[in-house]
């Protein structure tokens, strides 16, 4: 997720001054919508409760005191900070520190790396290996549909002849290869 920030596009990291909103889209990633209204429309809703999230620790922060903002203002004299704005000098570094925080909260294991649970991009995209690995997972789905629950022992999924069956259900479709027991032996068992 810093790199989100570090990665900002030119018109984004040229402004004076920015908005609690704009500074929460950018750490989810997001710079092509001004306001959360906006992305809420254009995006995913992952994207848009990410974004709300990092809106909401912004003006928590303000709250506490830890961010300093240009003005603030409320939906009514008195009440809660509903928005901000920024010097970007001051929003940006702390964002950056925000995101690359890796202490615990509230007295739990480490914070594990945000990036780990965004969510999925829409597209698969490009990389090594995709048709083997699209191959490879409807052979599996095909050999779990045929097999009436041969691939467990016990409580647990036997993996390897989950991955012969795949093999072979690839193999008598065609463009597959012949896996040797002996790979299959080496697969990694929880």
């Amino acid at each position: 997720m810093r790199e989100n920030i570090l990665n900002m596009p030119h018109h984004l990291r040229r402004q004076r001054v920015v908005t609690a909103e704009q500074a929460a889209m950018a750490m989810a990633g997001v710079y092509s919508c001004s306001r959360l209204d906006e992305l809420k429309a254009k995006f995913p809703p992952e994207i848009y409760n990410i974004a709300s999230s990092y809106l909401r620790i912004i003006l928590s922060a303000v709250n506490a005191e830890e961010l300093h903002p240009k003005r603030t203002w409320s939906s009514s004299p008195g009440g809660d900070i509903t928005g901000a704005d920024f010097y970007s000098n001051d929003i940006w570094p702390w964002a950056v520190k925000e995101i690359s925080a890796t202490d615990s909260w509230f007295g739990c294991d480490p914070d594990s790396s945000s990036e780990k649970y965004q969510p999925l991009r829409s597209g698969w995209g490009e990389f090594a290996g995709k048709d083997t690995a699209l191959k490879l997972i409807a052979g599996m789905a095909i050999a779990l549909e045929k097999s009436g629950g041969k691939y467990v022992r016990g409580k647990n999924l036997n993996k390897s002849e989950v991955a012969r069956s795949a093999s072979r259900s690839i193999l008598e479709h065609g463009d597959g290869i012949d896996v040797t027991d002996k790979a299959f032996d080496l697969l990694p068992v929880d």
